[in-house]
């Protein structure tokens, strides 16, 4: 990592190059909080959007024609309640509605999805900060080698351990190791379900 002769930084041009490495990171930092944001706010308008049937031709033509097989359908339900004796305002009818918002038509949808968003958002955010400061930090290292000039120091700063090898590599094998131990523990585990069972 030592610099080729006559290639040695001055301490006010190191200096002034990691002051400017930190300036950019913390612009860097502050984009990553707005671009968060500008996805929060972008996602919102997705799952609230409006989606009104009598916009698109398809769809009408599909409600008109659902609206009419409804009608035809609640007449029969209609007649066969009137030869059972129901009286008129307890007789069973079929409804029709267009959601506009699809599953997003609920709140407690909108809020499940608003919250899954955010927890994703949060981790892309955390995951560009630390790419942020990684640089930053590769930046300010290359910065200061070039001001080193004794192989104690050469060799101290080679020496520093790369976050790779303090946080190895994740075995699925242990991990699933571990959620299998988990699962055993907790009371009134079935094993695990597919969703079309419920």
């Amino acid at each position: 990592m030592k610099p080729e002769a006559g290639r040695q930084m001055s301490k006010s041009e190191r200096e002034d190059l990691i002051r400017l490495v930190k300036q950019r990171e913390k612009v860097a930092k502050t984009a990553a909080e707005q671009r968060s944001a500008a996805m929060l706010a972008q996602f919102e308008q997705q799952i609230s959007a409006l989606h009104d049937f009598n916009s698109d031709a398809v769809w009408k033509a599909a409600v008109e024609a659902a609206i009419d097989a409804a009608k035809k359908a609640n007449a029969e339900v209609a007649a066969q309640a009137d030869k059972l004796g129901i009286p008129k305002d307890f007789q069973p009818k079929l409804a029709f509605s267009w959601a506009r918002r699809g599953e997003n038509e609920y709140t407690m949808r909108r809020m499940e999805l608003r919250r899954v968003a955010k927890a994703e958002i949060d981790a892309m955010e955390k995951i560009a900060r630390v790419q942020i400061e990684s640089q930053s930090v590769a930046a300010q290292t290359e910065i200061i080698a070039h001001g080193l000039n004794s192989e104690a120091a050469i060799a101290f700063l080679n020496s520093l351990p790369a976050i790779e090898s303090m946080m190895p590599a994740l075995d699925v094998t242990a991990i699933q190791a571990k959620l299998a131990e988990q699962a055993r523990k907790n009371i009134g585990y079935g094993g695990p379900r597919l969703v079309d069972d419920e």
